[in-house]
């Protein structure tokens, strides 16, 4: 695969400092999603997300932030418990196939859910979710420090129903940067972790047997921190600040196969 790579787009966090993220890439996601008729993102999160939670010096850092229990800031449920960023590249930058890696380090503590995902860029023209396909190249969760996950939802295979793969690592994976991509081709993604395929979906796939397949499109890629939801569990009450930090993105045509858009 190294042999016929082209780099196509990168944003390398390393070396800025005191920086402010790129407009012309970037959207911030705010609040805690009740604006658009899914308070806590639709997963009984407890982050309200602001642009303020997100830095760039020498790494693009989303912090989540306990509040005080008098927090001005008013979610679903009540004063705010913390507060966190999500960005995304929804009608900025567009990705179709190609190879896709972000070296991140994970956060620390039970509660914490980081991500790094893209949405079917059809999905901003009116498709709902999930029949506008999301890709997980990386969920994970403080309760499970050691866990690399890959993931795809689609109409019929969502929520807990994902089709997905789970591998432990040996270290903590808050303990350092790793390298989380995917290899995506037409009817075909492949997940790697710091360069080695860990799995592998096909249209194919007998899991998928008369479900649709909505991987052949355009998708834009999405970062960020929650905290809680029905995936991360219990926040532990000792938690108080958590980070996220992203070295590096690169995406990359493969043997001629990826668009920028």
């Amino acid at each position: 695969m190294d042999h016929n790579k082209e780099l196509l787009w990168e944003q390398d966090f390393s070396e800025q400092k005191n920086a402010t993220l790129d407009a012309s890439v970037w959207s911030f996601d705010l609040g805690d999603g009740s604006h658009i008729g899914i308070p806590g993102w639709g997963n009984n999160e407890r982050e309200f997300y602001t642009a303020d939670s997100i830095a760039i010096d020498g790494a693009l850092t989303i912090s989540a932030q306990r509040q005080p229990a008098n927090s001005p800031i008013q979610t679903y449920y009540g004063p705010a418990e913390f507060t966190s960023g999500k960005i995304h590249t929804a009608n900025k930058v567009g990705f179709t196939y190609g190879l896709l890696e972000i070296t991140a380090k994970m956060p620390q503590g039970k509660g914490t859910w980081p991500a790094l995902w893209l949405l079917g860029s059809s999905l901003v023209r009116g498709t709902s979710w999930p029949q506008c396909g999301e890709i997980d190249i990386f969920e994970g969760t403080g309760a499970h420090p050691y866990q690399v996950q890959g993931t795809i939802h689609g109409d019929g295979y969502f929520g807990e129903n994902g089709l997905t793969k789970l591998i432990e690592h040996s270290k903590a994976l808050h303990e350092d940067f790793h390298t989380y991509g995917i290899n995506w081709s037409e009817d075909r993604i492949e997940w790697l972790f710091d360069g080695a395929l860990y799995n592998v979906i096909e249209r194919n796939d007998e899991r998928l047997s008369g479900k649709a397949w909505s991987f052949n499109e355009e998708f834009y890629l999405i970062i960020n921190l929650a905290i809680g939801g029905w995936f991360a569990g219990e926040v532990d009450p000792m938690l108080e600040q958590a980070e996220l930090q992203i070295k590096s993105i690169k995406y990359f045509s493969v043997n001629g196969v990826g668009t920028l858009t």
